[in-house]
């Protein structure tokens, strides 16, 4: 039979297996689920405040979204080199973004 427990990294790869219970995946889901709960209530309760729901709603998503990338892409695990380059194109998107965003206003 084969033996399929080795590790697929390559043979010059020092990194090591990373193990995490399920119940930190259940937790970072739970985290998850209370933080877009907030982001439902943020957007109910914020109808006439437009601007601050809108600030907080980035925030919260943002939030979620450093979590993901953390631990479900497991960026925490990885090359610090892989994490900064994953950091340089979320910047370099947002700046393209702002860009995008002054040319409309200015019209």
């Amino acid at each position: 039979m084969a033996d399929n427990t080795k590790s697929r990294h390559l043979p010059g790869d020092p990194k090591e297996h990373h193990i995490v219970p399920y119940k930190f995946h259940i937790g970072i889901w739970v985290g998850l689920i209370i933080l877009t709960i907030m982001t439902v209530l943020v957007s109910v309760m914020g109808i006439s405040l437009v601007a601050f729901s809108v600030i907080t709603a980035m925030i919260i998503a943002s939030t979620k979204a450093v979590v993901v990338a953390n631990y479900f892409m497991h960026l925490k695990y990885e090359n610090k080199l892989i994490t900064w380059l994953m950091g340089v194109t979320i910047f370099l998107f947002i700046v393209f973004i702002a860009f995008t965003a002054f040319d409309y206003l200015t019209r």
